[in-house]
């Protein structure tokens, strides 16, 4: 993974061949998209994938809709409420929930060092999560925090990489893109901005 920004460093692939699936594989599709539906569509594999990848590229990672897959493929959700690996014994929500809180706390840090960013969210809990299973795994997790002072909640998106299923590393967390932003949010935004140029003059520091 060259890039943690560009959402064509992680893209999916189908596990098997169309007829060579080893058993237990409509199991698991029936887990990630439930009953088959008549509505699905009958995409080919081919078409499929590139349908998954363009979700992929367009939300990097972070929203795929997984409903009327018909294969199988090395990118998957999360089930959060089952006891995941890397976790044992917790389940993935627990898991999932540990590393966004990793993740809020590193935001926190990194904003902290610009006086006019400062933040100190604390993590909530866990929306969702999609997996890239290669030589290690790559999560996209949705978390919700809150402002402790305002008791506001934001949504947010950490990319965490667990490398060769060794080491944990995190790429990035953000406030997901295109939340509305309230009335109450720009008046906050503006008066953290006040008080910012005036901790700046008092320090001497001009434009």
């Amino acid at each position: 993974i060259t890039d943690p920004w560009d959402p064509k460093c992680v893209r999916a692939c189908s596990m098997y061949v169309p007829g060579k699936e080893p058993e237990g594989t409509k199991r698991m599709l029936e887990k990630i998209r439930g009953k088959r539906d008549i509505r699905i569509h009958y995409h080919t594999q081919v078409e499929e994938c590139r349908i998954i990848n363009d979700q992929i590229v367009k939300s990097q990672g972070f929203d795929v809709d997984f409903s009327k897959l018909r294969y199988l493929f090395d990118f998957q959700p999360a089930f959060l409420d089952e006891v995941y690996p890397l976790g044992k014994p917790d389940t993935g929500r627990v898991c999932f929930g540990r590393l966004s809180a990793e993740a809020i706390e590193i935001y926190n840090k990194k904003r902290g060092d610009d006086l006019s960013l400062g933040t100190n969210f604390e993590f909530v809990e866990v929306e969702k999560a999609n997996i890239d299973s290669n030589s290690g795994e790559v999560y996209f997790i949705t978390f919700v925090a809150k402002d402790p002072l305002d008791k506001k909640t934001k949504v947010f998106q950490a990319k965490v990489i667990h490398v060769f299923c060794r080491e944990i590393v995190h790429s990035f967390c953000r406030l997901k893109p295109n939340q509305p932003v309230t009335c109450d949010d720009e008046d906050s935004i503006a008066t953290n901005s006040s008080i910012t140029k005036k901790k700046e003059r008092k320090k001497g520091i001009t434009n």
